[in-house]
């Protein structure tokens, strides 16, 4: 009996794993012109508070946006369902660094796609 549990919970896990990190299906149009940084998040997300402190910390500038803002919100699941992304339930933050969109992504990964993009 505890197997078909441990089998569903490895199944999960994989595919929270696999939507984590799959490459995007086409990327949406940055936002701005030159290269950049947009976090998505909660203010009560630990996470979230996390990810700006330490990108503040690195001095890397970011827009930051709450995500429990309609406007906010839909304009981030329509970018997200462009990058092929699923939007009924996700992990925040979701960051965008110059058109590429990625949930719950680790903040060297950030920090290092961002200084790797010229002006």
């Amino acid at each position: 009996m505890k197997k078909p549990i441990l089998l569903a919970l490895l199944v999960l896990a994989t595919l929270q794993v696999w939507e984590t990190f799959k490459p995007s299906a086409s990327a949406p149009q940055p936002l701005l012109e030159t290269p950049y940084v947009v976090v998505y998040g909660r203010n009560s997300c630990n996470i979230t508070q996390n990810m700006l402190r330490t990108l503040k910390n690195n001095s890397i500038n970011y827009h930051y946006y709450v995500v429990d803002k309609p406007d906010i919100a839909q304009s981030l699941h329509s970018r997200m369902q462009t990058a092929g992304l699923d939007t009924s339930h996700y992990n925040l933050p979701v960051v965008d660094v110059s058109g590429k969109i990625m949930i719950r992504p680790a903040a060297d990964r950030v920090m290092a796609l961002r200084r790797s993009q010229k002006y």
